[in-house]
């Protein structure tokens, strides 16, 4: 088949062995090219585990029962055969009937995108509400394509087999609905929780920065570089850093502090792909919150790829799916110590080193000017009589001794207030 590309790779020692396949019917269907996706794809299917043999763009209308037509399934199934493929991975979703087509004819595992990434979320996910969503998206996925997951999926091993707690994932139909049912349970416990979180965090009237950005573009270092200058930092607050895709499954808040001392929240987020399955945004709610809540969305970048407008396709894409395209963001181009040349700064686009510290004092400063840019400065007078608003404003906001004077109607301070914290203390503003 001219357009099956073989590796030269060894790949002896893998117990899961792939062909990756896509068909392009001529339109567009994907936040990026199909080669640019495949690329992705391959990317994808070595962070799970396996290792990719062989790959195969057709162009060709998409088969409703076979995928690609059935004369070319069957030379992809005996070239596979050859290579000694186990698994066919699929570009895109496919239903139950193609599912179990494909694996009729060719007798090896059949894998789609959405199986894939929910595999690796099902392995890189640690929260307790992370792995119930994961495990429930998993199950409904099999619910609709239940003919699709008898044979391979039943008795085999490797992609799209096993739960987060690494057990073998049901395939009956009853059993997998009372599953789902004891799942919803836990979680309405955990989401009831996560509301008196959410609410005990708007109360603290701390500003949120979202950390988004293409997987492995480097997230989860900037996120530890912004939280060092925490009085509070530690080896032991870090965020663990791996150089993989979707590294970063959980939610990770942090408190950061500016060189001005002024404190924000800063949440590191899963890292974006092209074309995230619905299904998946929705196991992955709390992270998406996250970012619909932010006050400044940091969208981060690999600046030493090659392939950088695929990187801001697939984030302006799943930004606005998620429908938080029109918030604050800065453009941050991570990994610049490895340019030639570093481009010229503005106030919406930065280049930097999260790993060496590169420009980080250009980011702070975007970030505050930012986050802060609607704050003014404020004469109160707080009587004695209420004390305790003084104590509450000393525990949020910055006061030296230089900052506040005590006479006989109270203690008259100097801050500097946003519009909220002005609204909230106005009646002891005197000028």
């Amino acid at each position: 088949m001219e357009m099956l590309k073989i590796s030269d790779k060894d790949v002896s020692k893998f117990d899961e062995v792939t062909l990756a396949i896509a068909v392009v019917e001529g339109k567009i269907k994907h936040a990026t090219s199909v080669y640019e996706s495949m690329i992705e794809l391959k990317e994808l299917i070595q962070s799970a585990g396996s290792e990719v043999k062989a790959e195969l763009v057709l162009h060709q209308n998409i088969d409703q029962d076979f995928y690609l037509d059935k004369e070319s399934l069957e030379l992809v199934s005996k070239k596979a055969e050859e290579l000694g493929v186990t698994t066919l991975v699929f570009i895109d979703e496919l239903n139950g009937t193609q599912m179990k087509n494909i694996e009729e004819v060719s007798n090896k595992k059949v894998v789609d995108r959405t199986i894939l990434l929910m595999d690796i979320l099902a392995k890189r996910t640690n929260r307790r509400e992370g792995k119930i969503e994961v495990e429930k998206a998993q199950l409904k996925y099999r619910l609709t394509r239940l003919d699709a997951f008898q044979d391979k999926y039943k008795y085999g091993s490797g992609i799209g087999v096993n739960s987060p707690s690494s057990k073998r994932l049901l395939t009956d139909k009853d059993a997998i609905e009372d599953k789902i049912k004891m799942l919803d349970l836990d979680l309405s416990v955990i989401v009831k929780n996560r509301f008196v979180q959410r609410s005990k965090k708007i109360n603290d009237n701390l500003p949120l920065v979202a950390l988004t950005g293409y997987t492995n573009s480097g997230k989860s270092t900037l996120l530890n570089k912004l939280i060092s200058l925490n009085p509070d930092y530690s080896e032991e607050s870090k965020v663990i850093v791996k150089d993989k895709m979707l590294s970063t499954m959980d939610v990770s808040l942090r408190k950061a502090v500016l060189p001005s001392g002024r404190e924000f929240l800063v949440v590191d987020t899963i890292g974006f792909v092209s074309d995230l399955p619905g299904i998946i945004r929705i196991a992955f709610r709390s992270t998406f919150e996250e970012v619909s809540y932010a006050d400044l969305i940091l969208k981060i970048f690999d600046a030493s790829s090659s392939d950088i407008s695929t990187q801001e396709n697939v984030l302006d894409y799943t930004i606005e799916r998620i429908g938080a395209q029109n918030k604050n963001s800065i453009q941050v181009f991570n990994k610049a110590d490895q340019l030639d040349e570093i481009p010229e700064d503005s106030d919406k686009k930065i280049y930097l080193s999260a790993k060496s510290g590169q420009n980080f004092d250009k980011l702070f400063e975007i970030i505050e000017k930012t986050l802060f840019e609607d704050e003014l400065e404020y004469t109160l007078l707080v009587p004695y009589s209420d004390f305790t608003v003084f104590n509450e404003l000393k525990n949020k906001e910055i006061i030296e001794m230089q900052d506040f004077t005590l006479n006989e109607k109270g203690i008259m301070l100097n801050l500097v207030l946003s519009l909220a914290g002005y609204e909230k203390y106005k009646k002891y503003v005197i000028g």
